[in-house]
């Protein structure tokens, strides 16, 4: 089961992946973040994905996504993943939320 967990906090839009992420269980969910996200045009934005279980090849398109869709509207994405499960992504990586604030 995948928990999508969000705020606004400090002028950063904060979101959370906690779970499993793979196509079946985010199709929705992944949705209503990137409406956000294109309704809002925030332009700082930390994805934590340091509570994922698992992801898949699609999970990672999506992740792909938004920051094409960040980077689009001139704004900046930095990943947060201690793990370095995503280690491909051409972003700041951080361990924890708090180095940002």
């Amino acid at each position: 089961m995948l928990k999508i967990d969000y705020e606004f906090r400090k002028g950063i839009f904060f979101i959370r992946f906690i779970g499993d992420m793979n196509k079946k269980l985010f199709l929705d969910k992944g949705k209503e973040i990137k409406l956000l996200l294109r309704d809002n045009k925030f332009k700082y934005i930390v994805i934590n994905v340091n509570y994922l279980e698992t992801i898949d090849n699609d999970g990672i398109n999506y992740l792909f996504d938004i920051y094409d869709m960040t980077k689009k509207e001139q704004g900046y994405l930095v990943l947060c993943d201690k793990f370095r499960l995503l280690n491909k992504f051409n972003v700041p990586i951080i361990d924890s939320e708090l180095e940002v604030l």
